[in-house]
């Protein structure tokens, strides 16, 4: 068995070892490998690009947010600064720079927008915030020293929980408006955006459960207790742990939703604006050939 130790050592003669806990090193590592591997293997150069774009948002996660809110500056401003970089760069890179992308991203920002604001509205009719979190009393502490916003993590980390489904139901209704415009270039911005609605409502449901689903598992140890503990209604609608769950899952889920007509109506402007059709191309050259066709035969007459 391998194992992590910790030595602390005051001399050559007093040496304290203490077993910290398993090597999951290889573990994590080989986890990360198949993943990758998986998304090379299946989604071939979209993989590859996928995986960058994801190391991108790591990165930036990294070395860009954490620093910034530790330094004191707004963890959602932080978090939007994150989302916008995040978005941009994987959308860019899976789609390449056109009107569908331009519209994915647009609505994405407005949507992860939307859950922040809806959270802090509700957040602050609730009274809840991240004080309110399990670790609000050691990040206090550490705010004591390093001017770290805590009321405020609560509603980045919506923000950026968010993110990843906004993502992908914009690039859906923006990908399905450019098919049905590519199909039929006549249509008119109303029936475009009519269509990326109906394919945005057949997502909604399904979307919204990931959310709400992704925050339940995360606290079913929690769960778990108050349903030992037979915890009253009014006892459970009021615990701090139940708001947050609520205000999470309700806020990332009303996002999904309000982003649908949102990239709809961009994405139907953008699209027939920023998009030539090869088919009109086509018709039109092929016009122009006819009627110099007609032109040469009757110089010929």
């Amino acid at each position: 068995m391998e194992i992590i130790v910790n030595i602390d050592s005051a001399g050559a003669n007093h040496t304290q070892v203490s077993v910290f806990n398993y090597n999951r090193t290889p573990v994590l590592y080989g986890l990360v490998l198949i993943f990758f591997a998986a998304l090379w293997g299946i989604g071939g150069k979209k993989g590859i690009l996928s995986v960058l774009g994801l190391t991108i948002t790591i990165i930036c996660m990294l070395f860009l947010f954490v620093p910034m809110i530790y330094r004191g500056y707004s963890p959602v401003w932080a978090a939007v600064l994150l989302v916008i970089l995040s978005t941009a760069s994987t959308l860019l890179l899976l789609n390449g720079w056109g009107a569908k992308t331009l519209a994915a991203i647009l609505g994405t920002i407005i949507g992860v927008v939307i859950a922040g604001i809806a959270a802090s509205a509700a957040g602050s009719l609730a009274h809840i915030s991240g004080l309110n979190a399990e670790e609000a009393e050691s990040l206090l502490l550490i705010a004591s020293k390093t001017g770290l916003h805590v009321p405020e993590l609560l509603f980045a980390g919506i923000l950026i929980a968010s993110l990843g489904a906004v993502m992908d139901i914009s690039i859906s209704v923006a990908s399905s408006i450019q098919e049905v415009y590519c199909s039929n270039h006549k249509l008119g911005p109303n029936q475009l955006f009519a269509s990326g609605l109906n394919v945005g409502r057949d997502m909604m449901g399904t979307m919204s459960n990931t959310l709400i689903l992704a925050f339940t598992g995360t606290s079913l140890n929690a769960i778990l207790l108050i349903y030992a503990y037979n915890v009253s209604y009014y006892q459970l609608l009021n615990l701090n742990f139940i708001g947050i769950e609520v205000i999470q899952g309700l806020s990332g889920s009303l996002a999904v939703i309000l982003t649908v007509p949102v990239v709809a109506f961009i994405a139907s402007r953008l699209i027939p604006s920023m998009s030539r059709s090869p088919m009109a191309e086509k018709e039109k050259k092929g016009g122009g050939k006819r009627s110099l066709e007609k032109k040469m035969s009757r110089a010929d007459e």
